[in-house]
């Protein structure tokens, strides 16, 4: 019974340093080990191969130039087909047997609300996941780094310029029925009733949906003139194709998950006119800076595929983090890479985006948006460093 009594009380000492056993190998090896969770197949793999394609594109570079402080690093990314359960599979896979040093550049809220638990109790740094959600950063958590202003903020923002700039009065949202479509909807909601206004009307539809005439009658009968829309790519087109069809030409604006060429190349005229608040200007090579004229060439180079903005996202996400890692030095563990990023202040990517800063109580790199709207077949930027 004694010896019973004496190994149960063992045991929570010896899980605990088990658990710091293995929170001590973190950047123990020669080589820096990036893990990273995309959806590679599934209903926004538009978004998550181009991310990992500009991820991986970093990573070589760097590597080329002899690595960090002496270390090369390397990306092991795996599909989550945008499903929160397979994440919470890739996440445990990349943790357990690949023993990552860092997750980076996840894709997707629901798939990231899932499975970042798991990389916090594991001590590994949760870094620019390719979200807008507040959770990414809130509540405050010394291993969560956000590197996107939230999808609330960017609806905010640009909800209250349509209300001071352009008179709107009947604010309405469409969005997806989960913590997605609601983080979008909310920054709507809040700059509506800031304004004074009252809510006219709100609707919503089931991830992967492609009829929305419901909806969008519903939000026409209520007499909306301007609507925030909680959608990525498919259901922007089809939300925006179904009001043309009926002869409304509502203002319509989405966030960032929206603000993608994709929306511009297959909706064609179905989705002029339509806004996105977001934070990265869209590269075109006609209107591109030489500097990054030669990103993508690089890009196209290395994937034979037109560099886009989701590539852009992917390739800031992995140059941040190795700015991280430089400041942190060659005594690298978990408490100076934290450090180093926390010591990045003012970054300015040559893309347009706005600039990055951490500090030790932040750990959001900034709240301004970009107001972009579809004309003639492409994106264009309406108004630049929006902020209420």
């Amino acid at each position: 019974m004694k010896k019973t009594l004496t190994m149960l009380a063992l045991a929570p000492a010896a899980a605990l340093a088990m658990s710091w056993a293995a929170q001590a190998e973190a950047f123990k090896g020669d080589t820096i080990t990036l893990g990273t969770h995309q959806d590679l197949s599934g209903p926004i793999a538009f978004w998550g191969v181009p991310v990992k394609n500009g991820m991986q594109m970093a990573v070589d570079e760097i590597n080329a130039k002899g690595g960090i402080n002496g270390r090369k690093l390397e990306l092991i990314a795996e599909d989550s087909a945008y499903d929160p359960k397979k994440a919470v599979l890739a996440t445990q896979k990349l943790l357990t047997r690949d023993k990552v040093d860092i997750m980076v550049g996840m894709m997707g809220t629901p798939t990231v609300m899932a499975a970042m638990p798991l990389v916090l109790k594991k001590n590994i740094p949760h870094l620019f996941p390719l979200t807008a959600a507040e959770q990414m950063y809130e509540p405050f958590h010394k291993l969560k780094f956000s590197l996107f202003t939230p999808y609330g903020t960017q609806t905010y923002h640009g909800t209250t310029y349509f209300i001071r700039e352009r008179g709107k009065q009947k604010i309405c949202g469409l969005h997806q029925d989960d913590e997605f479509g609601l983080n979008v909807w909310r920054g709507g909601e809040r700059a509506a009733k800031a304004a004074g206004l009252e809510v006219v009307s709100v609707q919503t539809y089931k991830r992967g949906a492609t009829d929305f005439s419901s909806q969008v009658a519903r939000l026409k009968a209520d007499g909306c003139d301007f609507v925030v829309m909680g959608t990525i790519i498919r259901e922007t087109i089809g939300a925006m194709a179904e009001a043309k069809k009926t002869g409304w030409n509502v203002d319509m604006m989405g966030s960032s998950a929206s603000f993608a060429p994709e929306v511009a190349m297959l909706g064609k005229g179905a989705v002029e006119g339509f806004y996105s608040a977001g934070q990265t200007p869209i590269p075109y090579y006609d209107t591109a800076s030489a500097e990054v004229k030669a990103w993508m060439d690089r890009y196209k180079a290395q994937f034979d595929k037109d560099a886009n903005v989701q590539a852009v996202a992917g390739y800031n996400v992995i140059t941040i983090m190795a700015m991280g890692l430089q400041n942190a030095g060659s005594d690298l563990n978990v408490d100076n890479f934290v450090a180093g990023l926390e010591r990045i202040n003012g970054y300015e990517d040559m893309f347009g985006s706005p600039a990055v800063t951490f500090g030790p109580e932040r750990r959001l790199a900034g709240d301004e948006v970009l107001l972009s709207q579809i004309r003639g077949g492409r994106w264009e930027v309406v108004k630049k460093g929006i902020k209420y």
